[in-house]
C-alpha cells in the first residue's frame, strides 16, 4: 500500500490553436488536503474523483487541478508517473479550459469552452445553459455535465430554427457524444439533425 496526499489547486486553462497553457495558484488550495492509502493506479483513481466531488461541492463553480503527492516512505504503485502525468486519474475533470479565439459558425457565436465531465460546456460571450448533474450522474460514467450543455444549445438551436420536436431524440446518445467529443458547433449538430429528421417525414 502506498500512501497519497491531494490537494485542490485553483487553475484555468486556455487552448491556443494545438497547444494548451495552464495557470495555476501554486501557492493555494480549496478546502482542506486529503490523505488516501491505494495499492495500485486502479485503486486510487476512485479516490481522486471522489476527492474532487467534494471539493467542487463546497467550491461550487470554482476551476481547479487535483496534486497528487506521493507522501515519504511509500512507493509508488506501478504505471503511477505515466497515469498521473496524462492525467488519466482524472485530475484535471474540474479543470475548466478555455478557447483563445472562439470560431463563429453561421453568424453565431463560437464555442468558449467545451467543458469535461465536471465542468460547464459555454458559448462565447454567454454564461452556460441551466445544466447540472444529479448525484447518481455524478457517480456513473454516463453523467456528463459539458455533453449536458452542450445538449442543450443543440436543443435551443432546432428550437429557434423551428425544428421538429423530435430531431434530437432521433439520435443516440453514442452519436450525440461522438459530435460532441469531435467539437462540433451546437448549430451545425442542430442543422445537421433537422435536415435527417425532414428527410426521415418524407420518406414515411
Amino acid at each position: 500500500m502506498a500512501f497519497f496526499t491531494l490537494s485542490a489547486t485553483p487553475a484555468t486553462a486556455k487552448r491556443d490553436g494545438y497547444f494548451t497553457s495552464t495557470t495555476m495558484a501554486l501557492m493555494s488550495h480549496l478546502g482542506e488536503r486529503r490523505i488516501v492509502e491505494a495499492k495500485s493506479v486502479n485503486g486510487l483513481k476512485p479516490l481522486i474523483l471522489s476527492f474532487g466531488r467534494d471539493t467542487a461541492l463546497q467550491h461550487p463553480g470554482r476551476s481547479f487541478k487535483i496534486m497528487v503527492t506521493v507522501n515519504r516512505g511509500s512507493r509508488k504503485p506501478r504505471g503511477f508517473d505515466t497515469a498521473y502525468d496524462s492525467e488519466a486519474l482524472g485530475t484535471s475533470e474540474w479543470l475548466e479550459t478555455t478557447i483563445a479565439d472562439p470560431v463563429p459558425h453561421e453568424g453565431m457565436a463560437g464555442v468558449a469552452s467545451w467543458g469535461t465531465r465536471y465542468t460547464p460546456f459555454r458559448m462565447d460571450g454567454a454564461e452556460p445553459r441551466e445544466a447540472s448533474l444529479t448525484e447518481a450522474e455524478r457517480l456513473s460514467e454516463d453523467g456528463h455535465l459539458g455533453f449536458k450543455g452542450w445538449s442543450a444549445d443543440v436543443a435551443a438551436c432546432l428550437e429557434t430554427a423551428g425544428a421538429p420536436a423530435a430531431a434530437l431524440g432521433g439520435e443516440t446518445r453514442d452519436a450525440l457524444m461522438a459530435r460532441y467529443r469531435a467539437h462540433q458547433h451546437p448549430a451545425l449538430t442542430a442543422a445537421v439533425l433537422s435536415s435527417a429528421s425532414l428527410a426521415d417525414q418524407r420518406a414515411a
